[in-house]
């Protein structure tokens, strides 16, 4: 009997444990809540929508967070996600992550311009890559360099 209580104690402990690791990992990727004051795609002309996501994305930093989804994005530009994909594939012709990652080598650009003493790991994790080889990829792959040297020749 003292087996089967051990064990169902066990079992209770890490069942638990399980449960607060996934709380903190869900409470760690949400955002925080939209300011009251902030302008929703409603108040947006529909021929200024990609001008008006583009600000938002810039202003708010929101391509920072490395596990945004289209369905994320929508819903904090307060638009459809059907409407957001469609306004980024029909004005710049590419899905919605290939758009948020174009933002985010767009952010690094500036911090490596900006601030120059920022180690390339920090870069990468504050606009959104979740790792610095996969930001040097992107990077390489957008720029058509490494970000080491666009540092260099920005800071030259």
């Amino acid at each position: 009997m003292l087996y089967v209580i051990i064990l169902f104690a066990i079992v209770l402990v890490v069942s638990v444990a399980v449960s607060f690791g996934m709380y903190v990992r869900d409470k760690r990727q949400k955002r925080p809540a939209p300011a009251k004051n902030r302008h929703t795609a409603r108040e947006v002309p529909s021929y200024q929508l990609n001008t008006w996501i583009d600000d938002q994305v810039a202003e708010r930093k929101l391509y920072s967070n490395p596990y945004l989804t289209a369905a994320d994005l929508a819903e904090e530009l307060g638009v459809s996600e059907r409407l957001l994909k469609h306004t980024i594939n029909s004005t710049y012709n590419k899905t919605v992550a290939e758009y948020l990652n174009d933002r985010r080598i767009q952010g690094a650009c500036r911090l490596l311009r900006e601030q120059p003493e920022m180690s390339m790991e920090e870069i990468a994790a504050q606009t959104g890559f979740t790792s610095l080889s996969a930001f040097q990829k992107q990077f390489t792959r957008t720029m058509g360099q490494k970000p080491d040297h666009y540092r260099a020749q920005m800071t030259a």
